[in-house]
């Protein structure tokens, strides 16, 4: 998966680079930092990688879509009292998502020539490729700053708010998973 996600981002780079500025690509990587599991107690951590490709329209507005890698590990244990293993028993989780998803980007503000400030958001889905891969909706919703340098490569960063259903359980109930993500990029366009 690692090497299918590097030549999807080396193609595109090279096809990039001599590309008009009317579209963008980013390649960013990140941290993930879970604070609430709905029904349960325990977050799950982890990390994410993500190549996004789309329209660039004249710096205003970014409309794209992106794939990525992520990954959720943790320990967690059921907080319904009626539940058989209430208090007694916790399990962890470790599993991957390759994410599919529609990338917006609005910049709303600007520090000086060089830098904008601005809100982003993500909707998609992580499909199951296989039993390290788990599925589920996700929504991603938060900030992003973008140093614009005089070539075509930039540097984002980005802070958001995540969502993110998990389906693979051993309770019926699926996981709605709530994490902040932290990531650092760069963008082409």
């Amino acid at each position: 998966m690692k090497k299918f996600l590097f030549a999807i981002a080396l193609i595109s780079g090279t096809m990039l680079a001599n590309a008009q500025s009317s579209y963008y690509t980013i390649i960013q990587g990140g941290g993930n930092l879970g604070f609430a599991n709905e029904g349960y107690k325990g977050a799950f951590n982890g990390y994410s990688a993500h190549f996004i490709f789309g329209k660039n329209y004249n710096d205003r507005a970014y409309l794209g879509l992106g794939l990525g890698n992520e990954r959720f590990k943790g320990t967690y244990e059921t907080n319904d009292p009626h539940h058989d293993d209430f208090g007694d028993k916790k399990y962890s989780y470790d599993q991957n998502l390759f994410p599919i998803f529609i990338d917006g980007r609005l910049p709303f503000g600007e520090f000086n020539a060089s830098s904008k400030i601005g809100i982003l958001a993500n909707a998609g889905y992580a499909p199951k490729l296989s039993a390290q891969y788990d599925k589920g909706v996700l929504f991603k919703a938060g900030f992003f700053y973008l140093h614009e340098r005089p070539a075509k490569t930039s540097w984002t960063v980005s802070a958001v708010y995540g969502y993110q259903q998990l389906t693979k359980n051993i309770y019926l109930k699926d996981f709605q998973h709530q994490h902040f993500n932290i990531s650092v990029g760069l963008m082409i366009k």
